[in-house]
């Protein structure tokens, strides 16, 4: 579990200066951003299974939880306290401290051609946002 925690805390800084996106797919707008976030629940779930799931409190705290997507019978997961913000530039800023890592990021949140969210340059990491 350390060594993905620590994979994704390094994956995710270099998906904040990314600009690609996938084909097709729409950057939202700062504005529409900020009408989505505030008290939104999100789980992105990556290409291996596992999954982060947290809560966008008005207040820009967060509370989350990772969990492995691994198949075998041990499944692990992480929680983790911290805070989120809309950058000026109009990208998701997360910055959260799990148990013995930290993953401090700001990406673009682009809309598929089917709709789906997703944080620019991870066209596979899917990303659901509720309230």
């Amino acid at each position: 579990m350390k060594v993905l925690l620590a994979s994704l805390a390094l994956a995710l800084p270099a998906l904040a200066s990314s600009s690609s996106f996938a084909d097709g797919a729409t950057p939202l707008t700062h504005d529409e951003l900020q009408q989505l976030m505030p008290g939104a629940q999100i789980q992105i779930t990556y290409a291996d299974g596992s999954t982060t799931l947290w809560k966008d409190a008005d207040d820009g705290s967060v509370e989350a939880v990772w969990t492995s997507g691994f198949t075998s019978s041990k499944h692990y997961s992480s929680p983790g306290t911290g805070t989120w913000k809309i950058s000026d530039d109009g990208k998701y800023c997360s910055h959260i401290q799990w148990r013995k890592n930290t993953s401090d990021w700001c990406s673009a949140v682009v809309k598929g051609d089917d709709g789906e969210l997703m944080l620019a340059g991870h066209p596979d990491w899917k990303m659901k946002v509720s309230k």
